[in-house]
């Protein structure tokens, strides 16, 4: 078979849960195009003016490199159970933050990218970051 070797990365997180990975597209056989975020305004340091618009313009990337995923709205759980960290049953109350429900996420948009916790974003951004420093 000719053409590119290695056209996915398949990125796993044992330590969030068992079968929680993102199936990425390879962003060193991407052309710069599909890695450039958009425009963000910026002040003298080169800062985002607006730190939001600037991540919502990461997420777009990152949405467009997830080929494939299994994972879990981070976002879902937060306000799920109150914990009362006084409480007599304090244990009670952990294991029901525990067993809550957690929302998997199936669609692969930069709104959903954005419910990912920091653990998943992070290596996303490292395995982008590899591009432009691929020591």
């Amino acid at each position: 078979m000719s053409g590119y070797t290695n056209r996915v990365i398949l990125l796993q997180f044992p330590e969030l849960g068992d079968k929680v990975s993102v199936l990425l597209r390879n962003p060193r056989l991407l052309p710069p195009a599909e890695l450039t975020p958009e425009d963000v305004p910026v002040d003298a340091n080169g800062q985002p003016l607006d730190p939001q618009a600037a991540n919502v313009a990461m997420y777009k990337v990152m949405a467009n490199l997830i080929a494939a995923w299994h994972v879990y709205d981070a976002t879902a759980t937060a306000g799920a159970v109150h914990v009362d960290l006084d409480a007599d049953d304090l244990d009670a109350q952990l294991q029901a933050l525990e067993g809550a429900d957690q929302v998997r996420l199936v669609d692969i948009t930069p709104e959903n990218v954005a419910r990912l916790p920091m653990a998943i974003i992070n290596r996303i951004g490292e395995e982008i970051g590899r591009v432009a420093d691929p020591s």
